[in-house]
């Protein structure tokens, strides 16, 4: 690709400040896409979910397991019900391998069924009467 070919597509100061300070710029968004493409685990947060709805997290692969935890406003009568699903593909059926009620979910551990690739989400059903807000943050062991 000569010189005029790449003027096309980017047009680069002229001055050496101006440069200096579009170098700046990429270097930083560079260095910000690497902080975000290692980034792990999934997450919902200030999410409502409505009576009797359920949300999840996108499925996650953690071969060795998970630690999910999460949090909700508090609804009057039954609390939420927190759950781990585990697949054997990202978009594969999935089966319930923990259930737990509770407004606030400590950091708990749940280990894949057996050795292998494992898919897990992390899920919440509201089984109050009123709609609540949630966190909630599912990562690999």
């Amino acid at each position: 690709m000569g010189r005029q070919t790449l003027r096309k597509f980017v047009r680069l100061p002229r001055s050496p400040m101006k440069l200096a300070i579009a170098g700046s710029a990429l270097v930083v968004a560079i260095t910000a896409g690497v902080v975000v493409a290692t980034e792990v685990g999934a997450a919902a947060s200030g999410t409502r979910v409505v009576p009797n709805g359920t949300l999840c997290t996108a499925p996650l692969r953690a071969d060795q397991g998970v630690v999910l935890s999460g949090s909700s406003t508090v609804n009057v009568g039954n609390g939420p019900v927190w759950s781990v699903r585990v697949a054997s593909t990202a978009s594969g059926p999935d089966a319930e391998v923990m259930r737990t009620p509770a407004s606030t979910l400590p950091p708990t551990s749940v280990v894949p069924p057996a050795p292998g690739t494992w898919f897990f989400r992390g899920c919440l059903r509201n089984t109050g009467p009123l709609t609540t807000t949630i966190q909630i943050q599912l990562n690999p062991i």
